[in-house]
């Protein structure tokens, strides 16, 4: 994996993953860590990238207001409330 700071090459995955479960690497060439989303508009996010993407899917394509939303991802485990779905 390329480094999003210095676009090194010379990476290595680390052993431990991020509390949700992404892929953490080190850079040899400016030392900086770096996990799989950073750089990308996903970076600070507190749910999955899968949740993110299911959730603007529904949104978009169903036409589900905020709080419709919310209780269909309740239903599935995740406590989100309207207010998290619009941000």
């Amino acid at each position: 994996m390329r480094c999003p700071h210095c676009s090194s090459t010379a990476t290595t995955e680390r052993s431990d993953r991020t509390a949700h479960g992404y892929r953490r690497f080190r850079c040899r060439g400016c030392g900086r860590q770096f996990n799989e989303r950073t750089g990308s508009v996903l970076n600070r996010l507190q749910v999955p990238t899968d949740v993110a993407f299911l959730s603007v899917r529904w949104r978009l394509r169903l036409k589900l207001s905020l709080r419709d939303l919310a209780e269909i991802l309740l239903l599935r485990g995740l406590v989100v409330s309207h207010e998290a779905g619009r941000d």
